[in-house]
């Protein structure tokens, strides 16, 4: 990306052309944030870029053409645009005067990690990444789920829901030791150093049903011995964790051979320039997200917490640290299917967390009494009883 020097000599020599750093705009049009946000998503996922925009003198103020915004006035409109129809966009506004006109340039910075197009106030689960080819803008990448799923037993349940947050943690202290491979690695190529922090990620489902999360989640003793299934309104989770102003990724899991995994790191693998030829944390992200074959059922996504790019220190194994996110959990599930083989008394412990929390849960195949009187403006969300093993019909048939 050229430097702001370089354009604004470019542009008094009259040479500036656009391609996938520059874009021209002699003036801007009010009802088409939609389409400035979808341009300023693109330069920050190419190499980040300059926008340049026609300014005019009018009765002493520096305007932006079509819009009639002074400076201070056109960095609300882009801090709005931003927010409303991007994951995070960074960028600096100039108004420069380049032979006696002045001129408004907008340098968009180049994102670490992957920024998407959304439609926050009418579409929020829909995301669409973009990227600069020439002058055109090109899609890359789409995340476009509504609602997605989590595994928890029943004790997990209860403490989320007491601590009012859902628990993050390093990759190092994932079970799967293929998973752990890449957070846990010793990064010595360029490009490393701030692009492998230190995070903290937790993992849903787009699958509704699987057989094998009920039977993982239900492997314990005691609250752990039984399992629920949470339907999460992904927009709003999503929404609820950008508020902590923390850096926030999500990616869906891309599903490997063993063997792909394994050799990755190694030069002469035929993949090894893929991921290390040009490392960057986008890179670094894609390493965390990689999963063997054998999972592809799981249709997993992950969703990470990155306090602070500057920290590069990641705790190893029993090391490994935990970071609890504010939840409102009102607002996040959208259901619940629970284990019907859990007992009166674990639904009564279900029940007084969840009005805890300003939740009415309503089982529908069994009856919970006494207890707690229902809260004063709780948000009423179903509670189904399931069971994985459930045949319909009679278990005794005849073959003739």
């Amino acid at each position: 990306m050229e430097n702001l020097n370089d354009i604004k000599k470019e542009l008094i020599e009259g040479t500036l052309r656009e391609g996938d750093t520059i874009q021209i705009k002699p003036r801007l049009q009010r009802g088409n944030e939609d389409q400035l946000a979808r341009l300023l998503a693109a330069l920050s996922n190419t190499y980040g870029g300059y926008l340049i925009i026609g300014v005019q003198e009018n009765e002493n103020r520096c305007e932006i053409i079509g819009l009639a915004e002074t400076k201070n006035e056109l960095e609300v409109y882009f801090d709005t645009t931003i927010y409303k129809y991007t994951t995070g966009v960074e960028y600096s506004l100039h108004i420069e005067n380049i032979e006696g006109k002045n001129i408004a340039i907008v340098a968009i910075m180049l994102s670490n990690s992957t920024v998407y197009f959304s439609r926050r106030d009418t579409s929020p689960e829909r995301q669409i990444a973009y990227v600069m080819v020439g002058t055109k803008i090109q899609t890359v990448g789409r995340m476009l789920y509504k609602r997605v799923f989590k595994y928890m037993t029943v004790e997990d349940f209860l403490l989320s829901l007491y601590s009012r947050s859902w628990r993050f943690q390093e990759p190092s202290k994932w079970d799967d030791k293929f998973e752990q491979r890449f957070y846990c690695a010793n990064y010595k190529i360029a490009g490393a150093a701030g692009n492998t922090p230190q995070l903290f990620a937790t993992c849903v489902t787009r699958a509704k049903n699987s057989e094998a999360a009920w039977k993982v989640y239900a492997h314990g003793q005691g609250l752990g011995a039984h399992c629920l299934q949470l339907e999460i309104d992904i927009a709003e989770l999503r929404q609820q964790l950008r508020a902590s102003k923390l850096k926030i990724v999500e990616k869906q899991v891309e599903y490997k051979d063993e063997r792909y995994i394994l050799e990755l790191h190694k030069k002469r693998s035929k993949n090894y320039s893929k991921y290390f030829g040009s490392f960057t944390f986008d890179k670094f992200i894609e390493l965390l997200t990689l999963k063997r074959e054998a999972y592809t059922y799981e249709q997993e996504v992950r969703l990470f917490v990155i306090p602070d790019m500057t920290v590069s220190t990641r705790n190893k194994w029993k090391k490994a640290l935990s970071r609890d996110m504010p939840i409102d959990w009102r607002k996040v599930i959208k259901s619940v299917r629970i284990d019907k083989n859990c007992s009166a008394g674990e639904l009564k412990a279900i029940e007084q967390a969840c009005f805890s929390v300003g939740i009415t849960p309503v089982f529908k195949s069994t009856i919970v009494s006494g207890g707690m009187s229902t809260p004063a403006g709780s948000v009423r969300i179903d509670f189904d009883s399931f069971d994985i093993d459930d045949m319909p019909g009679n278990s005794g048939i005849t073959v003739k």
